[in-house]
Formats: structure tokens, C-alpha cells, sequence
């Protein structure tokens, strides 16, 4: 192309770029500009010559940085075309425009600068060091040529570190090249690092804008390389010293050179390099400026200054931590150690918590080194920093709040209140860790400070209202007297852990008369503030340990306040009172239960009397929460008994009243249908809710207690069962542990088996209508529909976050929202309780195939999969590993192979509407991905609880997860044989199986992987496998190795298991070959190699397992795809250059010895003759 064509074609580029940066441009003329431009790229000659026309400083920005990109593109892809003269143009070309052709430092664009440094990295990617040795000398030369220049080189420099050394986005050979040359010109390039930091500190000329440019570029490039050159290095050349001086010396610089720093300490290593960085920081001239720079940054809430004190702390964390790791180690702390821990300790107390969380992990790590923890020094702190944590346990900082000095720093952290709060329960948690660790270093100390605070608290009047906000009768959650109560609780539960843990030592002896006092004084404590109360419950919990049978008067006036407490009116909904209430309420009957669990014979006293109190809540329909606390509690004393007729007749009047409702015509006949079912409930129309609140109510009760009393209740202490026609008795204490017997009934367990029995039927039958109720959703309107959905809080769990706290009144959908998923929740808890406490007599029966397809799966179609998911998860694994062997054919057998049809149906089509919602370019819903996910590890689960044997059983009775199935296991179960001998659960399982590794989920595939050979085997060894079958089992898991290619963890696993499958069914299927060679790029020569080591094994030969796995693995490339970032990109090749020189160590020359030499002694090698 002539000069004028060069010309006209550069103008009409130009123009081109102008206009589809404008605003008029349309979608359709830009797409076709882009597409001109890149058939333009393909003649990389009219590229380069375009490009570097485009680049001259008289044009326009965005045309010069097009320019740029037009000359990258053509270094990028056609390097290895270009003749060598012109790669010799395109080198001087570059470094004279950086040197004559660009503009002033101060006018020239930083993105323009950074542009024309990538062309020099791209360059040295394919030249440098081999091709291109004097590029040293050449960036050393541009560098002092003017201070622009001086930035574009050290813009080279940290583009080419980034690229090769950090990110590694080449491969190890050129990688590894290219990192030694830069390592041999280090010493200059620290020398040029060092220069503008030098200038800076000396002229202090902080409104010199050439300067503050290129030390701020110097400052990014050092950063990059302190990311992994030698630390010997850093250490000869003192760099962070010159950083720490900008700390003090240059404010604006505080952030880039703290940033250094942090590159510095957060480096991994060895024990060795470690020491070295611990050196480097706690040099004085390092850390002085840097704790001056905490300290200013400290009491200012600004933001700026407020980030720059972040990352002074977390340098200082960090070097605590690093000490921390080097305490097992004969090494001796640093001399700056006890200036570093103290400041560490007072910046605990800083009113940001953002700023003491890294802090209390830091000390937490610090205080498990023993060494560290009983150091004088560190010793000497405990005693401030409780003191500290004292306040730091406190809630507030709120944003939206002005009552703290901490609120100002939130604002800086948080959106809203509700990340802050989510924030504060893991600040929280942290803080009470912290607490108990110091308090099992000092006690003593620890006890002191609690008694101090909570008998100070006890003694201030009660403050209602921070200053500045209208008077209040009551407390609020933002009120000084109750922050002050709340964290003076959670205090004194993590102090007295110790003395509670050690009852036997000294410091638990000398508190046991303190924390009685102590009790009884919160016990006496009055007040008409419920919310205070509440934490007067926090605060009692910890000290119920010392109660014994010789505080009896104490004890029953601890069990009054209690029963007081619990027995709180009813409040209306918009009563202000009601959350206070609400919460002491819960507090409360927590209390009780745990005093009951700690104490049951101090309370077995009055069992009789908190019956009778039971009884008279049932009769005057009170609040079912308490209720069903009470009546848990009265069950865990009954357990205390030794007569078991007292026992049964206890319990019996207890589930009476339920059982007698739970059981009545009235709700029998309303769980019959749907319909009315919700017209019983008040669920369909709003209007009559309130007047069916009791039947709500009723119920919730009713399932609420029948589940703690199945989840409770135990055997006397002495228990009389007939055997035969023999009385047995025996001491609880004499009864050797019974792991629990699916042959046979446990005859321990029969008494609560006959009153909870009864209650089954009607069990089945709620559950049933309650899945019913999805089946008439079309009658219900938008309101009533929306019940039926999860919660927010629901869905926020399934998807693995924290659900905010929130204390907003519920509206009426909120609560029968509630009442319709909480029921069913207790509902299918109490059936699991059954399950797995009384398995022998639940599954004693006939078969419970079609009862549970009628009652636990019914209308399966209808329901969603968060509610099926919650079946297979709540009960149907208990009800498989639970089942006694002898019962399989009666049970499960015809149970789970429709079971688990269903189940895979739904998630193929939850998988299906996912992908087509992608292949729309649509956005996936987040929470329908996840659920889908789950439900499908969820079944898997379940699969391989049904194939693989089952572990060893625990000892515990209630635990329902005590059999684990083993994935490693060589054969299959005895439940998973017979399935297999029937078509259908053969079909479900191997469908559930093979399909499911198309389903594109790691822990799905996972399990699917392993349970692979396993089936294959079985249904090879018992030859009920066709040729059709055997083509579809290597489809299938070929499909899969598909579908998981882009997933490199996970195709390890999955190719052996491919593997194995067609290792197993080769020998007796030869048209499984056939599916290999279908593969893209798979030979047949390769398939008959890989037979023939397959088919040729001798039986005591070893068989070349590497040498096949590798064969197979490269006949299955043609099926692995590209990831999805490398699907789109167009491939850049860049050749290997000519290995480095390096000199070799010149080889020793033997001469042989003549055979009349006389021979050389051992000594003789050492004489200067020899």
C-alpha cells in the first residue's frame, strides 16, 4: 500500500473510532464498524503501519489508545510471522515514540501510558532475554532520559511482573526465563525504585505534580515486585525503610507505602524467611513511623484516615501472627515485642470494629502459644484487655444510630443496620472466645471483674433513653441499662466456664460462696422492664451449676421467678410490649429446661405440681410455647423416676388432653380433605382466621409437645418390662449399653410406644393434607397461595447465608406462613423421633409401601421440590437405613423405586428449565439453581444409602444420623441386591446413577462416580445386562465426562470410574468398543491397544493401570471442552527461544597411573605435589 492509501485508510479509521464512541451511533452501525476493524487485524502489515500513524500525539486520545491496540494485536498474534528486520522497526519505533513522540508527563493520559507499555511487555514476552540481551541497558537509558519516560519504564516493569511472575500467564519456560533475567537486573531496579522515594524525602515537594506522578507508579511497580523477590534482597537494600520515612514525611503516600508494607508481612514462607520479615518490620526506623502512623490514624473518624488505619493494623496483626508462629521454635521475640503487643492490646478498645476483629483473632492465635500466653509481658496485658472486652462486648456502633463514637466509623463499613448486626454475631462470638481464653490463663482475675461488673450493674438505676432521645417508661434493645445487662451476661457466662469445667481446683472452690452470693442477688432482682428481666435469665443460666440439694431456698425461689417469668399474659399484636414479653418468655422456659436437664432430682420434688400446672395451662388454652416447654421439662424429670407404672401414669395424664384433641372426630374429619382442612384452620379465607386461631393453636401445641416427648423421653431409672410371662427388674446402673434392635421390639421402650402409637395414624394423615393443600393452590387467591411458599428466612438458608435479625411485627400471611410450615416441620420430626427410637415396633406392621405413597408422598406431582427435599432429607433416609432387613420386601422394596422415579423426574426438568433459562441469555434465578442442586445431592444421598452397607451404629439412641453409609465399601447392600433383582428398582437406580452425571454438580458426581463400579460389577457378575444395556451404561458415563470436562478437580474421579465401567463390561460386551471409536479424534488403533491390555492380563500378572488410565484419558480428549474463559479467546502462541548459556563446571581429569609409578598414599593426596 502506497503512502496516500496508508493516508486515506488511517483518515477513514479515525473517523470510524470517533464515531462509535458518540452518542448517535447505533447498535447496529458499531457492530458492523467492529467487524470491518477486525477483518483489518488479519493483514497484520497495514495493522502495524495504521497503528503507528493512529498513535501520533496530534490526534485524538481515543484514537492514539486504538492505535496502541491495533499494534498489540499484531505483536500478539502474528509475532512469529513477522520477518525479522521488521521486528527490529517495530522495537526502535516503540521506545523512540515513548522517548521523542509523546507528550509532557503531566499531559499525557495515565491509560495512554499504560497502552504503550504493554507493546514493550508483549515484545519482551517473545524476545527478551535471549533475543533481546541489551533490553536492560536500553530501559536503564530511557529511564534517564525525562521523568515521562521514567514512568512508562517503570509501567513496563510492572506490567511484565504482573504477566509473568504473578499471574503466570506464561508457560514455565519462557516464565522461568524471563523471571531469572529480571532477577540479575534487580539491583538496578531497585536503584530505580529508590530514586523518586529518595527525591520526595529529601525536597518534600508534595505539590510538584511530575513527582507525585511518577512516585506514585514507582510506589505500584515496587509493590508488585516486593510480591516475590528475595527477602535477603529487601533486607541489603533497606526499601521499607525508605517506605516507612514516606509514612511520616509524605502524607498523600501513607496508603501506597502501607501497601508495601502489607505485601511484605503477608508473604508465605519458611520458618526462616519469616525471621527475616520479622526483622525487616521491627526495625526501629520501620516501626516507629508505622505505629506513629496507627496512632495519628487512630481517634480521627474520617474515612480516609480511617482505611489508612485498617491497614496499619492489619501490618501490625500480621506481625503478631508471624511471632506468633515462630513461639514453638527456640526464637526469642523481637526487641520492639512489647511496645508491638501493647499497642495491639490497646487497639482492641478501639471504638471501629472493624478494626478489632483481625485484633481478636490475632490474640486468640497468640494465647494458644504457650510460650507466648505465660510470657511476662503478654501475662501483664490479660488483666487491660478484659477490662477492654468488657466494652467491646457491648452493642452499638449501629449506622443508623448517634449514641456511640463507634456509629461514625460503622457508617464507613455498613450499608444498613442489618449487615452491621450480621457482622456483630461473629464480633461477638470472636470477643466471648477471647474472653474464656484469658480466663483459663487467669481465673481468678476473670471471676473478679464479672462479680465486679454484674454486682455494678445490679447496683446503677435504670436507664431508659440514651442523651438526647424522648423519655421512655421502658427499656429498648438501645437502651444504656439493657447493653449494659446484655454484655455484662454474655461476660459472665464466658468467665465462669472455667471454674464450671475445673470444679475441683482452688479458684472454683474460692467462687463457689461468690457466685452463690452473686445468684442470689440476680435471683432477688425486681423489676417491671421485661426486657431486662430477659437478661437477668442470660445472666442466671451460667451460675445454676452451684446449686446443690442444700440451697433449697435459693433453688425454689430461682424455679418461682422462673415459672413467674414463663407465665406472662398474652399480649395483642400491636401491644410495645410484646417483643419484651415475647422474649423474656423464651428466655425464660430455656432456663427451665436447662435447669431441669442439669437438676432433675433437685426439681423431681415438685413434678407433681408443675403436672398440675400443665394441666391448668391445657385447660385454659395457654400459650403453646410455654406449654410445650413445661411439658418437655416434665418429661425429662420423669425419666428421674424409679417406678415406671409412675412414669406411664405421669405421661399419660400429660398427652392426654393432646391426645384426646389430636384424636377427636372433629380434627380427624378436618384432615380427611384439603379443603377442610384450611376452611378448619382458617387458612382460605383471611376473614375467619382470627376466629380459627384456636384451632391453630391447638394443633401447633399438640405436634409441638408430642415431638419433645418422642424426642425426650427415656426409661426409668428403675424399669419393670414383661418378657414372656416373667417380671424382669433391673437397676438403670446395671444395664450394660443396648444399641437399638431392629429384630426385635425394645422392651425399654414399649411404654412411650404405646401412648405415642396411637398417635401415628392421624400423623400420616396431617401430613398427607398438608401436601394436599399444594394440590388446591389454584383455588386459593395470590395472598393465601403465597403460604404455601418458603420464607425469606427459609430461602436465605438454603442458599447458606445468615438470616438478618429483625424484630418487625409479623402480619397475618407472615403468620400463616409460619403455622403451615412449622407444623409439618414437627409433624415429620416426630415421625423421624419414631422412627428411629422405635423402629422395631413402626416397621412390626404390614407393609408400609402403599400407606406411605397415600400419607407421606401423596400428590408428589404438586408439591414443590423445597417440600420433597424435606421428606428425603426429614425422613425417608431414617426410614431406609432403619428398616430390619427381613421387613425390605414388605417396605421399601416397593416403595423406592417409584420413589426415587419421581425424584429424578423433577430435577431433570429443574436442570432442563435452568438450561433453557441460560440458552435464552436470560438471568438464572439464584435461589431455583441452588435448591435444585441440593435436592439432587439430596437423592444421591439417599441412593447411596440404599447401595452401600451400612456403618457401624453409634451409641447414641437419638442421634438419626448414627448410620452413615460407606462409599468406599466392595459390595453392595443387602437392600440394594434385591432392588437390583427387581426391573424397576434396577432401572431407578442405575437412572438416578448414570443419568445424574449429566447434571453438571460436583458433589452429585462425586457420589455418582464411585457408585459406578459397584453397580456395573454386580450387574455384570449376575448377567442380567443385555448389549443395549451395556452400550448405555459407557454413553452414560462418557456423557458425563462431557458434561464435567471444563471441571479439572472433579475428572480425575470421573475417569477412573469411566474406566472401571468399561474395563468391566469389555470382556463380555464387544459393541462398547464401538462407542470409543464414535469419539471425536479417537483411533481405532487406540481402542484395540487399550482392549488388548484389557483382554491380555494374565490373572497373577499386575495390570498396567497408569499406562491405561493415560491411554484411555487422551482417547476421551475429543469429549473435553475448553473452559468457559478459554472457549471465546483467540489462541496466542509464543515460541520457546534458545536455551540460556550458563557455565558449566569444568570436569575433573583422571590420568591414569603408569604401572611403575609407585602408588600415592592417602595422606600423599593432600601434598601440593599431588
Amino acid at each position: 500500500m502506497n503512502a496516500n492509501g496508508l493516508h486515506q485508510t488511517v483518515e477513514n479509521l479515525a473517523e470510524k473510532i470517533q464515531f462509535i464512541y458518540s452518542p448517535d451511533c447505533s447498535n447496529e452501525a458499531r457492530s458492523s464498524i467492529y467487524k470491518e476493524i477486525e477483518t483489518m487485524k488479519s493483514d497484520y502489515i497495514l495493522s502495524l503501519r495504521a497503528g503507528f500513524e493512529l498513535i501520533r500525539k496530534e490526534n485524538l486520545d481515543v484514537v492514539r489508545n486504538f492505535g496502541y491496540q491495533l499494534i498489540e494485536d499484531a505483536i500478539k498474534y502474528f509475532w512469529n510471522d513477522i520477518p525479522l528486520s521488521e521486528k527490529v522497526s517495530i522495537k526502535e519505533g516503540v521506545f523512540r515514540h515513548i522517548s521523542q513522540e509523546m507528550k509532557s508527563l503531566q499531559d499525557e493520559k495515565i491509560y495512554l501510558k499504560t497502552s504503550v507499555s504493554k507493546l514493550v511487555v508483549e515484545i519482551m514476552k517473545r524476545e527478551f532475554p535471549q533475543h533481546w540481551p541489551t533490553l536492560g541497558t536500553e530501559l536503564e537509558q530511557l529511564a534517564a532520559t525525562n521523568a515521562l519516560c521514567a514512568q512508562v519504564v517503570l509501567l513496563i516493569l510492572k506490567q511484565v511482573s504482573e504477566d509473568v511472575i504473578v499471574l503466570r500467564l506464561l508457560d514455565g519456560v519462557r516464565r522461568k526465563e524471563i523471571q531469572q533475567a529480571l532477577v540479575e537486573n534487580l539491583h538496578w531496579l531497585m536503584a530505580l525504585f529508590q530514586r523518586p522515594i529518595q527525591l520526595m524525602l529529601q525536597t518534600k515537594a508534595e505539590n510538584d505534580e511530575e513527582l507525585n506522578q511518577l512516585l506514585s507508579t514507582c510506589l505500584q511497580t515496587l509493590n508488585v515486585y516486593l510480591e516475590w523477590i528475595h527477602l535477603k534482597l529487601i533486607e541489603e537494600t533497606g526499601i521499607l525503610r525508605f517506605c516507612s520515612l514516606l509514612l511520616h514525611s509524605a502524607p498523600a503516600y501513607r496508603a501506597a507505602s502501607l501497601g508495601c508494607l502489607m505485601t511484605v508481612v503477608e508473604r508465605k514462607g519458611t520458618h526462616e524467611e519469616k525471621k527475616t520479615i520479622i526483622k525487616c518490620v521491627t526495625e526501629m526506623d520501620v516501626f516507629e513511623p508505622l505505629v506513629a502512623c496507627c496512632l495519628s490514624c487512630s481517634p480521627a473518624p474520617d474515612e480516609s484516615t480511617f482505611h489508612l488505619l485498617l491497614s496499619a493494623t492489619s501490618i501490625l496483626v500480621s506481625v503478631g501472627e508471624l511471632i506468633g508462629d515462630l513461639s514453638n521454635e527456640d526464637y526469642a521475640p523481637p526487641a520492639v515485642f512489647p511496645q508491638l503487643v501493647t499497642l495491639l492490646a490497646e487497639l482492641v478498645g478501639h471504638p471501629s470494629h472493624s478494626v478489632s476483629f483481625p485484633l481478636l483473632t490475632m490474640w486468640l492465635d497468640l494465647l494458644d502459644k504457650t510460650a507466648l500466653a505465660k510470657s511476662p509481658v503478654v501475662n501483664g496485658l490479660l488483666p487491660q484487655l478484659l477490662q477492654t472486652l468488657q466494652n467491646k462486648l457491648l452493642k452499638v456502633g449501629l449506622p443508623s444510630r448517634h449514641d456511640s463514637v463507634s456509629c461514625r466509623f460503622s457508617q464507613f463499613e455498613f450499608d444498613d443496620d442489618e449487615a452491621f448486626l450480621t457482622f456483630f454475631a461473629t464480633f461477638r462470638n470472636d470477643a466471648g472466645l477471647l474472653v474464656k481464653k484469658i480466663a483459663n490463663l487467669i481465673p481468678g482475675e476473670a471471676l473478679r471483674q464479672a462479680i465486679f461488673w454484674a454486682e455494678q450493674v445490679l447496683a446503677a438505676p435504670i436507664q431508659t433513653i440514651a442523651e438526647g432521645e424522648p423519655p421512655a417508661s421502658l427499656c429498648t434493645q438501645y437502651s444504656p441499662s439493657y447493653l449494659q445487662w446484655d454484655s455484662m451476661a454474655t461476660f459472665l457466662e464466658c468467665a465462669v466456664q472455667y471454674p464450671r469445667k475445673n470444679k475441683n481446683t482452688k479458684v472454683a472452690e474460692a467462687f463457689t460462696p461468690q457466685g452463690l452470693r452473686l445468684l442470689g442477688q440476680l435471683v432477688s432482682f425486681t423489676t417491671g422492664d421485661a426486657l431486662l428481666l430477659s437478661t437477668t435469665m442470660s445472666a442466671i443460666s451460667p451460675l445454676t451449676y452451684l446449686l446443690s440439694a442444700t440451697e433449697s431456698v435459693l433453688f425454689n425461689s430461682l424455679v418461682d421467678k422462673l415459672l413467674s417469668a414463663i407465665d406472662i399474659p398474652h399480649m395483642k399484636p400491636n401491644d410495645p410490649r410484646r417483643y419484651s414479653c415475647r422474649l423474656l418468655q423464651s428466655h425464660a422456659c430455656s432456663s427451665f429446661l436447662n435447669l431441669c436437664t442439669a437438676h432433675p432430682l433437685l426439681l423431681l420434688p415438685r413434678l407433681d405440681d408443675l403436672v398440675s400446672y400443665i394441666m391448668t395451662l391445657l385447660n385454659q388454652a395457654g400459650e403453646s410455647l410455654q406449654t410445650s416447654i413445661l411439658i418437655e421439662a416434665a418429661v425429662i424429670l420423669t425419666n428421674e423416676l424409679t417406678d415406671t407404672q409412675s412414669q406411664r401414669d405421669h405421661l399419660t395424664q400429660l398427652l392426654g388432653p393432646l391426645a384426646n384433641w389430636w384424636r377427636s372426630p372433629e380434627f380427624s374429619q378436618a384432615i380427611t380433605r384439603p379443603e377442610l382442612f384450611a376452611e378448619y384452620m382458617g387458612i382460605m379465607d383471611w376473614n375467619t382466621a382470627l376466629a380459627k386461631a384456636g384451632n391453630r393453636k391447638q394443633c401447633h401445641l399438640c405436634l409441638r409437645s408430642m415431638d419433645s416427648i418422642a424426642r425426650r423421653l427415656k426409661a426409668a431409672k428403675t424399669v419393670s418390662v414383661v418378657v414372656g410371662r416373667d417380671v424382669v427388674k433391673r437397676q438403670a446402673t446395671c444395664l450394660p449399653p443396648k444399641p437399638l434392635s431392629f429384630q426385635s421390639g425394645d422392651p425399654y421402650d414399649i411404654i412411650a410406644g404405646e401412648l405415642l402409637r396411637p398417635l401415628l395414624d392421624n400423623i400420616f394423615r396431617y401430613i398427607r393434607v398438608s401436601n394436599a393443600l399444594y394440590s388446591i393452590r389454584g383455588q386459593m387467591t395470590v395472598e393465601v397461595a403465597a403460604t404455601l411458599e418458603l420464607s425469606e428466612n427459609e430461602k436465605l438458608q438454603i442458599l447458606g447465608l445468615n438470616a438478618p435479625p429483625s424484630n418487625r411485627v409479623k402480619s397475618d400471611a407472615v403468620r400463616m406462613q409460619h403455622f403451615v410450615h412449622d407444623t409439618f416441620g414437627f409433624a415429620l420430626q416426630f415421625l423421624n423421633s419414631f422412627v428411629v427410637k422405635y423402629g422395631a415396633m413402626f416397621f412390626s406392621g404390614p407393609s408400609l409401601a402403599e400407606p406411605l405413597l397415600k400419607t407421606l408422598y401423596y400428590e408428589l406431582e404438586s408439591l414443590p421440590l423445597a417440600r420433597i427435599r424435606l421428606l428425603i432429607r426429614g425422613i425417608t433416609r431414617n426410614i431406609v437405613t432403619r428398616c430390619p432387613v427381613e421387613r425390605y420386601n414388605d417396605h421399601l422394596i416397593p416403595l423406592l423405586p417409584r420413589l426415587l422415579e419421581h425424584c429424578f423426574r423433577r430435577i431433570n426438568e429443574g436442570w432442563l428449565k435452568i438450561q433453557q433459562v441460560r440458552d435464552s441469555e436470560e438471568e438464572v434465578d439464584v435461589f431455583e439453581e441452588e435448591l435444585v442442586r441440593l435436592f439432587a445431592r439430596d437423592l444421591l444421598d439417599l441412593v447411596v444409602s440404599v447401595c452401600v452397607q451400612r456403618a457401624a451404629r453409634g451409641a447414641s439412641e437419638g442421634d438419626a444420623d448414627m448410620m452413615e453409609p460407606k462409599c468406599d465399601g466392595e459390595t453392595l447392600s443387602e437392600l440394594a441386591l434385591r432392588m437390583l433383582a427387581q426391573p424397576d428398582g434396577c432401572v431407578a437406580i442405575v437412572t438416578c446413577v448414570f443419568e445424574g452425571l449429566c447434571w453438571g454438580d460436583t458433589g452429585v458426581d462425586n457420589r455418582c462416580a464411585r457408585l459406578l463400579p459397584l453397580l456395573v460389577r454386580h450387574m455384570v457378575a449376575y448377567g442380567n445386562l443385555s448389549e443395549d444395556d451395556a452400550v448405555y451404561l459407557v454413553t452414560g458415563v462418557l456423557r458425563g465426562v462431557r458434561c464435567l470436562s471444563p471441571l479439572e478437580d472433579a475428572m480425575h474421579l470421573l475417569v477412573a470410574a469411566a474406566l472401571t465401567v468399561y474395563e468391566t463390561l469389555r470382556p463380555k460386551f464387544a459393541a462398547v468398543k464401538n462407542v470409543l471409536v464414535q469419539i471425536p479424534g479417537c483411533q481405532a488403533n487406540a481402542v484395540d491397544k487399550l482392549d488388548a491390555m484389557i483382554l491380555s492380563v494374565q490373572p497373577n500378572a499386575k495390570p498396567p493401570v497408569k499406562k491405561k488410565k493415560d491411554s484411555f484419558k487422551k482417547m476421551l480428549s475429543g469429549l473435553m471442552e475448553e473452559d468457559i474463559h478459554l472457549r471465546y479467546r483467540k489462541p496466542v502462541f509464543i515460541k520457546n527461544l534458545p536455551p540460556m548459556l550458563s557455565k558449566k563446571a569444568a570436569k575433573l581429569k583422571l590420568h591414569p597411573v603408569a604401572s611403575d609409578e609407585e602408588p600415592i598414599s592417602l595422606a600423599g593426596f593432600f601434598q601440593p605435589s599431588s
